[in-house]
């Protein structure tokens, strides 16, 4: 039998499992079937809650806050729609690896099928995005149900973990009367001292994906025999900007250069010496580029431009370090390796060790980072002068190249008035070090790689599982409850399609400025080959949709602070002000409408005149 106490016992021990696993932050959309769930929350002070009225803001938030701290973070919303409106963000979260737990209140069993109010069918709704499906089944008023629920929260907390983490669903049945309700009975009593007997810390012991030993072997080996070779690193987690020494270690004993996007962690910060960045590959002619025989990728794919057409000419091998998920869109790597990239190179280095100085040194940095194989020996890499001098002059030609093309793209930014480029570089040039830098789809991510390199150490937010441009201010309003400040870079229609996400934005904990590129519409789309089509008034009706807003208007609709920035030294201006100052500050950067393709093909020229 159930009872409103019973269920109010449930509801409280879910909050307490939540917090005894490490759960911190919960996102609220209001609702009643919720209610018994909201209350215990509420009621739980290990738990930071967040209300945020849409369902689809929430989630995002939610999917921000998880993927700044590395830890699941909860999202509670009601029966019938609500649930629903989770979805973009659960694909995105499936698709970019990051731990996320939804928890939708539902109708009991007996109100399924039969025309009840607010009441869908939730099970299996979000298909094979998330990596488990739990129900928690109606409240009823037995040890073994509730010692049940806990096990099925801490299977869901762990599935979100890892190896493969990313979004799980929790539905929770719950009956009216929905108000909580204290024990009266001796039976309910009895229960209530059960479920508090179960609670006390739960320590998820997340298991790890690790790589194939004889894979390592086989890539260290090929490594070790091929000078021409480059490290490529796409988008990665913010949790790899601690691994970026291994990444270094790497390249040093294998003596290729990096080249880094913004989103791999290794595009801002302190580098050694020792190793070669390109930090202008997209500038580069494919045409003109030295021609690798071997390249290692870390993570997905890049964003540049230039990446398809680069593989598709090059007759490269080509090892990608794929973590968990697997990243071979054109199906033309040689080998995918599936397991922990952080492992994958400390093998790696380890195996490709030269010397006893540099490999004791590494051994201590990589230490925390074992391959799982002890008894792996180092690959014999033993070079003779020739093959030093040979890897010397492959980092050279590339260093020359990517010199080349850090001057032509200087002096395109002059050559172009207002435009976004310059806008971009002065905006992340002027966050402090330690701040998120989040950082738009369509142009934005593509701009950043090409004009910003080395400087304050910054971890970069992308959402680039599945590339969409929902949710990025909700996102970037969650990413603040990491503690550190946070600038967002997006377009004028990304803030047009998440304007309602200021509402959440507006809960933010740290600094976060908002900076609007607004180059009239998506201007992307001139640069992809529909821009060629001829279709008249339709291309800007029907692609560039130039959202005809003002953001500083918006702003002060929802509250916000609003500062306006017409030239780059404006732009570092307005967010070096915004990111020291608690709260949102919407930031609108008018620029020109051609800029940044302007300065791509002006960029391409020049390198390829020979005036760079």
């Amino acid at each position: 039998m159930s009872s409103p106490a019973v269920q109010t016992v449930w509801a409280e021990l879910i909050a307490a499992t939540l917090a005894d696993a490490g759960v911190t932050t919960c996102v609220i959309s209001p609702g009643s079937r919720s209610t018994p769930l909201v209350a215990a929350l509420a009621g739980e002070p290990r738990l930071e809650l967040v209300t945020i009225i849409d369902e689809r803001a929430a989630a995002f938030f939610a999917l921000g806050a998880a993927r700044a701290t590395g830890c699941p973070a909860a999202v509670v919303c009601t029966s019938g729609t609500a649930a629903a409106h989770y979805l973009p963000a659960i694909v995105e979260a499936s698709l970019a690896g990051v731990p996320l737990l939804a928890i939708t209140a539902d109708r009991p069993p007996e109100l399924q099928a039969c025309g009840a109010s607010q009441t869908i069918d939730q099970i299996g709704m979000y298909g094979g995005f998330v990596r488990g499906a739990f129900d928690l089944g109606a409240p009823t008023a037995l040890e073994l149900a509730l010692r049940s629920v806990r096990r099925k929260l801490v299977q869901a907390i762990t599935l979100a973990r890892g190896p493969h983490p990313g979004p799980v669903h929790l539905e929770v049945p719950l009956r009216k009367p929905l108000e909580p309700v204290a024990p009266t009975t001796d039976d309910e009593r009895a229960l209530a001292a059960a479920a508090h007997a179960l609670r006390g810390p739960i320590r998820i012991a997340a298991p790890t994906l690790a790589p194939d030993v004889e894979a390592l072997d086989t890539l260290a080996a090929a490594i070790a025999a091929e000078p021409d070779g480059v490290i490529v690193a796409g988008a990665l987690p913010a949790s790899f900007a601690g691994a970026r020494e291994a990444v270094f270690a790497l390249a040093a004993r294998a003596g290729y250069p990096v080249i880094a996007e913004a989103g791999s962690q290794l595009r801002f910060g302190p580098r050694p010496a020792d190793v070669t960045f390109l930090d202008h590959i997209d500038l580069i002619p494919v045409t003109q580029r030295p021609a690798p025989r071997l390249i290692v990728q870390l993570g997905a794919e890049p964003v540049a431009a230039s990446w398809p057409a680069w593989i598709a000419a090059t007759r490269a091998k080509r090892y990608v370090l794929s973590g968990a998920s697997w990243f071979d869109p054109d199906n033309a790597a040689t080998q995918v390796l599936l397991g922990d990239v952080v492992m994958a190179l400390g093998g790696l280095a380890d195996r490709l060790a030269t010397d006893a100085p540099r490999a004791a040194s590494a051994s201590h940095t990589l230490g925390e980072h074992p391959t799982g194989d002890s008894s792996g020996a180092p690959v014999p890499t033993s070079r003779s002068s020739s093959q030093r001098i040979r890897r010397a002059a492959w980092r050279d030609t590339w260093r020359d190249a990517d010199t080349r093309a850090a001057h032509a793209v200087g002096r395109a930014l002059e050559l172009h008035a207002r435009n976004e480029a310059a806008v971009v570089r002065a905006a992340i040039d002027a966050a402090p070090a330690g701040a998120f830098v989040q950082v738009g789809n369509s142009l934005p991510i593509r701009v950043i790689d090409q004009v910003c390199t080395t400087g304050a150490e910054h971890i970069v937010l992308t959402q680039r599982g599945a590339a969409g441009i929902d949710g990025l201010i909700s996102s970037a309003a969650g990413a603040t409850s990491a503690g550190r400040p946070v600038l967002l870079v997006l377009g004028d229609v990304s803030f047009a399609h998440d304007v309602g996400g200021l509402l959440a934005a507006r809960t933010a904990t740290a600094p976060l400025a908002v900076l609007v590129i607004d180059n009239g519409g998506g201007q992307i789309f001139r640069g992809l080959p529909v821009a060629r089509a001829d279709l008249g008034a339709a291309f800007e009706r029907h692609f560039t949709t130039a959202p005809e807003l003002d953001p500083s208007a918006v702003a002060t609709a929802f509250g916000a602070r609003a500062l306006s920035a017409a030239s780059p030294a404006a732009v570092a201006s307005a967010v070096a002000t915004a990111l020291a100052m608690p709260g949102l500050t919407i930031i609108h950067a008018p620029v020109s409408v051609s800029g940044a393709h302007d300065v791509r093909r002006t960029a391409l020229e020049l390198f390829a005149g020979g005036s760079a």
